[in-house]
């Protein structure tokens, strides 16, 4: 047997072991706590056991079986529930038997593309390809087809050959541009809500010469406003300018950047400076949440400093108010400590003036919850990870469909169409409808108890959500990004910053005064706290995004998560995992392995790893 050590930092230290034929046998992490991994003869992963999932309990156990070609065929998870896979001579899975989600099956072509699926429901999709085997059509049992055109259509341009140029599906159209270099010039969606009909369009602009050159010079969004983008000599964003119809302003400035990492430190367009820190390892250790310095009207940001433990886990945050001080009932109040169980689950969140406490199964289900004195239970079908229900705080009774879908908690219903979308939720006799374009994004939300009857959503093309806009096209808010983290929003052609945390979400926005407008930082870990929308008494301030690919739904209290739908108060998914057991957990419901303080999902798929040094 062989041994390799990797330094996490001067002090932690993960050791892998090997067999002699190369295979991975044993991790050991920093706190001595040991993966084992068992092969069988022909060298096929065969066993995974994991750490004690709670200090005395059992061994998480993972357990695969393989045909004679060596795929996959079974996956026991650690409750003993079974996931077993059909499969063809040719590799293509036809058939899934899934505890959560029922039976799906598939066909394919004779080139292995996926013709058809039909979910447990019955459902059945159809897909359809070009002589280049891309997807053209996706019929579903019911409802209007998403159909992609590729290299111009009818009017081909040059730049269009090989590219998707017009999406249609049931929320609209969507036209896509591009430049001799691929790179996307615009993107226009029609979108129809309650009869209103309505193009929105963003489009970009690329340097042409020194270090801007092939970057995106300019984006503007469909509220007409335009966010400027300037590059230092590595290519890296230095600058960002926002310009409306109120006039041209800096948002940024002066950004700098850790070693071949993130942005350390920039200046804010009102002159205030922004600084936070990092470790050896890369993990942010001191960042500001709202002004602690700076001009205007005097600030009451705090700056919160980030504690790890030895296997790079939060265990605490501490803070300093504006005056320096850590022990003031300002900075005390804020600060939070966590702990975690053996399988890097959060089993204790201890705020400032509460405590609460969370137990889980095997397979990462919450089972128990504690809030101050007060208990709770968490019931879990024994024969999946369905969540059956809840004794609180808000008590609920979940009832699901043959696919796995939550269709109700005992006061709102869940509809789903025909392509597994969470279509309408009524609740008090309201209903609220969403209808998605072809790539899988909510564009609009609509029903009485929506403002203006309607929301429109716009994404940029690297996905992210970047405005909220009215029925009729007007600006509810847009978001700025500096890479994947939110850096402003834009209201009604004002500016105001965005101070997010380690894992890019948003916890603190400021005026241009640096008062506080909106607050998400000494809230439930999971996120079900709502924001405090008036912290300086300013007036309401409202802001949807969460956790990063989140965006709150008041009528529901769920986070839509691009793929599927977040419950906060359930620490869970109301739809299993669209990918399955591929999402990495044993539980196709659990969200990010119980530890929202370390990892995110932006697309409600798989969890990533958002603390540098974290193995898992």
């Amino acid at each position: 047997m062989s041994a390799q050590t990797l330094a996490q930092t001067q002090v932690s230290t993960t050791q892998y072991a090997y067999d002699t034929v190369g295979n991975l046998t044993q991790i050991t992490d920093p706190r001595g706590l040991v993966t084992t991994l068992t092969y069988d003869s022909l060298g096929r992963r065969t066993k995974v056991q994991g750490p004690l999932a709670t200090p005395g309990g059992a061994v998480s156990t993972v357990v695969f079986n393989y045909d004679g070609q060596d795929r996959v065929r079974q996956i026991t998870d650690p409750r003993s529930q079974v996931t077993s896979y059909t499969v063809d001579g040719l590799g293509n899975t036809t058939q899934q038997q899934s505890p959560d989600t029922g039976t799906t099956n598939a066909t394919y072509d004779a080139v292995g593309n996926l013709t058809s699926r039909t979910d447990a429901r019955g459902k059945t999709t159809t897909f359809s390809y070009d002589a280049l085997n891309r997807p053209t059509r996706v019929a579903h049992a019911s409802g209007t087809p998403t159909v992609l055109e590729y290299d111009g259509g009818a009017s081909p341009q040059p730049t269009d050959i090989g590219q998707l140029t017009r999406m249609t599906d049931e929320s609209g159209s969507t036209r896509f541009q591009y430049d001799g270099f691929g790179n996307l010039l615009q993107k226009t969606q029609t979108t129809t809500a309650n009869g209103v009909a309505k193009d929105q369009t963003i489009a970009y602009a690329y340097g042409t010469s020194g270090s801007s050159t092939g970057h995106a010079v300019s984006l503007v969004y469909p509220s007409g406003g335009v966010v400027g983008y300037s590059y230092d000599t590595g290519g890296r964003v230095a600058g960002l300018t926002l310009t409306t119809a109120n006039g041209s302003v800096t948002l940024l400035s002066k950004i700098q950047y850790q070693p071949f990492g993130k942005p350390k430190s920039w200046t804010w367009g009102n002159g205030t400076a922004y600084v936070r820190s990092f470790d050896l390892s890369g993990r942010l250790t001191q960042f500001p949440l709202g002004a602690t310095t700076g001009t205007g009207t005097t600030p009451n940001g705090l700056s919160r400093t980030v504690n790890y433990d030895a296997a790079s886990r939060i265990s605490a945050y501490t803070h300093t108010d504006t005056s320096g001080s850590t022990g003031s009932s300002t900075a005390t109040a804020a600060n939070q400590t966590f702990g975690y169980d053996d399988q890097d689950r959060l089993i204790s969140y201890l705020p400032a003036n509460s405590s609460q406490s969370y137990s889980y199964d095997a397979n990462g289900n919450r089972t128990g919850q504690t809030i101050g004195g007060a208990g709770y239970s968490q019931t879990v079908d024994p024969a999946s990870n369905r969540q059956t229900a809840s004794t609180g705080p808000t008590a609920v009774t979940n009832s699901y469909d043959a696919a796995g879908n939550q269709t109700g908690d005992g006061t709102t219903t869940y509809s789903y169409s025909d392509r597994g979308r969470l279509a309408s939720v009524s609740k008090n006799g309201i209903t609220t409808g969403y209808l998605y374009n072809g790539l899988g994004q909510r564009v609009i939300k609509s029903g009485s108890n929506v403002p203006t009857g309607a929301t429109r959503y716009v994404y940029d093309g690297a996905g992210h959500l970047i405005g909220e806009y009215d029925q009729s096209g007007n600006a509810l808010q847009e978001t700025v990004y500096l890479g994947d983290t939110p850096v402003a929003t834009v209201k009604n052609g004002t500016p105001y910053y965005v101070y997010a945390d380690q894992i890019d979400t948003p916890r603190v926005i400021t005026d241009t005064n640096n008062l506080m407008v909106w607050r998400w930082d000494q809230v439930d870990p999971f996120g079900a706290t709502l924001p405090d929308e008036n912290p300086t008494s300013l007036g309401t301030f409202t802001y949807n995004p969460r956790f990063p690919g989140q965006v709150y739904d008041a009528e529901t209290g769920k986070h839509y998560n691009a793929n599927r739908d977040y419950d906060p108060a359930g620490g869970r998914y109301v739809q299993s995992d669209p990918i399955g057991l591929n999402g990495g957990q044993p539980s196709t419901y659990a969200y990010v392995d119980g530890n929202p303080v370390s990892y995110v999902d932006p697309w409600g798929l798989v969890k990533i790893i958002g603390i540098p040094g974290r193995r898992r």
